[in-house]
């Protein structure tokens, strides 16, 4: 094993850690195959499961499409004409997008579930799972609420018989009844009818009743209406439902609400129009009759039945200007009456359109003024005054109504001036007839006035037929083009989306634990732990010791762990001049990982090749290495350094494990074990040590604990820094890099210790890798060997 130089390329490195980084990810998996395995299978059963047993959901579709007059021949012709004048006024926007909004208004989804009693859900029991019910089931329910807004409940339902039993949890209700009896709950009474015909299920039904506002909410989630082409008027449809029959019914009603409603807005408008026509017939039929009764008492009084000879061709002009004043006061009277629709900022009447004006532009510009009130009033079915979308209509209607009164105010001018012009042409005419009898003058004045009224008696009676006849005959702007339709197969679950989703939670699962427990970790596992923490270069690594024998050299030994400490060596070696007297000092974080262990076993394995080597027990307060060697520790450094003598001959213990192995125990625990480590005594014995042994070792306190081993520090050549896998806390590794920044400990390297053979990070790293045959036999004999040095040790 080569010890870690550092690395200076950057390039290099980060290509490194990304590789030694997909060897950990590959590492792990292999090492929690198992985890992955499991979450895997159970995953993939859930998914099955749910697959199997989840409610379906099926795509309900249809079609429906809005009757476009703008395409009319009519409407083109008032397109071509709106141009030449109040072409502001006729712009009309498309209407597909508001009977979106109509089609996905609450207010409709609202009568449909009323309709179709949506709030009541009857389930099928299953062994598994439950299945929603559609006109199925033997009975039918009716509710009764007591409060206005009902939280959702649900009770299982048995049936044996003419006998219904309901079973409630939350309600604290079990209670038996037979068909029609009224039941009291707390929010609702119920009642059950039979259905003919109809078997009940053996495993009973689940009766779920919420709020009427709760369902609408639910299905207008579920519910989209979206144009099939944006040249087009034609909405598609689209419900998604559990129960594919219901989801039809349910998308049927309403495209059948919504060509009500539309219908009944038509109808509104034609009533609307046959009012007006009514009161307007009532008022021109009396003017009609009085004039009529005052021209046959003129003529009563004055004997006149014919004057037509007289003054011919005076009279034939005069009445072609007479019917000219009289089409300019009709179309007067028409506009006063028109007026007091659009006067009034607050009335939202719609203007009969039988009643327009002659001209074309001002019966478009009326047009559009009654198809904004029509939208408006569609809108408030959905969305309430104050609502941007009604606001946004209101400003437009008085935008519309602004532009009418100022055009007709204008028009109105226009008649006027020609009404003028016509009257003075009448003046003009009976000075002319002036010569002609008074009687005649006034049997004219009177035929003038009755044929007026005549006129608009019959102009308002056609109005109203053609109005009538219009109202009989209408017919909804929607047309259903496909009815309500449902999928073979439902497309929730989605067995190939399930499958998947199974397979990536089934990796996500274990990936997530680990990533999570290495974050929490807070020791140190693998050897990237210790590299990222410190650039302290790690000279060795030592396996695991599973035997009962702390000591795991022999000569002969061939295991993974004594072969690590003889990698050790050679490492130490290529740190330390030859040629004189090393010593190594061994110190760590805490207690525990393994300084005792690390010092006995280098010591031994530094001697059987040769090399004198003696180990100091310096650890005062918790001496362990004479213990573990079977060495007697009554006498020791202690004794030699609070005694007046320099002989060292009298602590230095050989052991039965090797000729070249030494051993000077610590001794009697003292109380001022730091005050012995600072005096001379420890520097002589040190001094005097070089000129015999070839290595020193040190075990020392733990530098993490207290500050014994720095006190050595200053007399050591190498200090090994233990390390113990899983043992050692990862902020730990900041008191040497602290030590070392501040000079305190000049030659540092680490040591890892307790390394498992199958932990991740570690695999490759001279334990585990390269040894199959002597972790086999090697290992074995070695001990076997072991053994047979414990038990010679105790016959000692």
């Amino acid at each position: 094993m080569q010890i870690d130089a550092p690395r200076h390329d950057e390039d290099h490195d980060l290509k490194e850690e990304d590789t030694l980084d997909i060897k950990n990810i590959i590492s792990k998996v292999f090492e929690y195959w198992y985890l992955f395995l499991i979450s895997l299978a159970f995953c993939l059963f859930c998914a099955v499961g749910y697959i199997k047993y989840g409610t379906p959901k099926y795509k309900i579709t249809s079609k429906i499409t809005i009757d476009d007059n703008s395409n009319s021949p009519s409407s083109k012709l008032s397109s071509v004409s709106s141009m030449m004048d109040l072409s502001d006024l006729l712009s009309l926007p498309s209407n597909a997008y508001n009977e979106i909004d109509n089609l996905t208004s609450r207010n409709l989804m609202r009568q449909v579930a009323k309709a179709l009693n949506l709030n009541v859900i009857v389930y099928k029991k299953g062994l598994i799972k439950r299945t929603e019910l559609f006109n199925e089931e033997p009975f039918t329910i009716n509710i009764s609420p007591k409060i206005d807004s009902l939280e959702e409940r649900s009770y299982d339902v048995d049936i044996k018989g003419d006998v219904i039993h309901l079973h409630s949890f939350k309600e604290d209700l079990d209670t038996s009844f037979k068909y029609g009896t009224v039941v009291h709950l707390q929010q609702y009474d119920v009642v059950f009818n039979v259905k003919p015909n109809k078997k009940p299920e053996p495993n009973g039904y689940k009766l779920v009743i919420k709020s009427l506002d709760k369902e609408v909410e639910d299905l207008s989630k579920d519910f989209d209406v979206s144009l099939t082409d944006k040249q087009s008027t034609t909405l598609a449809l689209q419900l998604a439902y559990s129960n594919s029959k219901k989801g039809e019914a349910i998308l049927q009603t309403l495209m059948t609400f919504y060509q009500r409603s539309n219908l009944e807005t038509k109808i509104q408008i034609a009533d609307s129009t046959l009012k007006f026509i009514d009161s307007r017939l009532g008022i021109v039929s009396r003017e009609l009759s009085g004039i009529e009764t005052e021209f046959q008492e003129f003529k009563q009084e004055n004997n006149v039945a014919d004057v037509v000879e007289q003054g011919k061709a005076l009279v034939d002009n005069v009445k072609e200007y007479y019917n000219k004043l009289n089409e300019q006061q009709v179309q007067i009277s028409v506009l006063d009456d028109i007026s007091k629709y659009i006067t009034n900022p607050t009335n939202r009447k719609i203007i009969p359109s039988s009643l327009s004006v002659q001209d074309p532009v001002f019966g478009l510009a009326i047009g559009k003024y009654n198809e904004l009130l029509s939208q408006r009033d569609k809108l408030t079915l959905a969305y309430k005054d104050d609502n941007p979308i009604v606001k946004n209509v209101d400003d437009e209607i008085e935008n519309v109504r602004q532009s009418l009164i100022k055009s007709f105010d204008v028009y109105r001018k226009s008649l006027k001036i020609s009404l003028d012009a016509i009257k003075d042409k009448n003046v003009s005419l009976n000075n002319e007839v002036k010569s002609v009898p008074r009687k005649q003058r006034v049997y004219l004045d009177y035929s003038r006035k009755q044929n007026l009224q005549e006129q608009l008696y019959l102009y308002l009676l056609q109005k109203k037929e053609e109005t009538a006849i219009s109202k009989t005959s209408t017919i909804s702007a929607a047309r259903i083009v496909d009815p309500a339709k449902s999928d073979y197969n439902p497309f929730k679950p989605n067995m190939p989306v399930i499958v998947l989703m199974g397979l990536f939670v089934g990796l996500l699962i274990p990936s997530l634990f680990l990533y999570i427990k290495e974050v929490l970790n807070i020791r140190v596992i693998t050897k990237q732990d210790v590299e990222k923490l410190t650039s302290i270069p790690i000279v060795g690594e030592i396996g695991s010791n599973t035997g009962a024998n702390s000591i795991v050299f022999t000569a002969n030994s061939r295991s993974i762990i004594s072969e690590q400490f003889r990698s050790l060596r050679t490492n130490l070696q290529f740190l330390l001049s030859g040629g004189k007297s090393q010593v190594i000092l061994i110190t760590s974080s805490m207690s525990g990982e393994g300084k005792s262990f690390i010092s006995a076993n280098l010591g031994g394995i530094l001697s059987i090749s040769g090399k004198k080597t003696v180990i100091i027990e310096l650890d005062l307060r918790k001496p362990k290495l004479s213990h573990s060697l079977g060495l007697d520790n009554s006498f020791g450094f202690t004794n030699f350094a609070v005694s007046q003598s320099d002989n060292i001959e009298d602590i230095i213990k050989p052991t039965v494990f090797d000729e070249n192995y030494f051993v000077i125990s610590s001794g009697p625990v003292p109380p001022n074990p730091s005050e012995l480590l600072l005096g001379k005594k420890l520097e002589l014995l040190v001094l005097e040590l070089r000129k015999t042994f070839d290595f020193i070792i040190i075990d020392s306190p733990p530098v993490g604990l207290v500050s014994d081993a720095l006190q050595i520090e200053k007399l050591v050549d190498l200090t090994l820094y233990v390390v113990r896998q899983e043992y050692t806390l990862k902020t730990q590794l900041n008191i040497i890099n602290d030590l070392k920044a501040n000079g305190k400990i000049r030659r540092p390297y680490l040591l890892v210790n307790d390394i498992k053979a199958k932990k991740a990070g570690y695999y490759g790293y001279g334990y585990g890798y390269g040894y199959g045959y002597g972790y086999g036999y090697g290992y074995g004999y070695a001990e076997r060997t072991e053994k047979k040095s414990r038990f010679s040790f105790l016959k000692r």
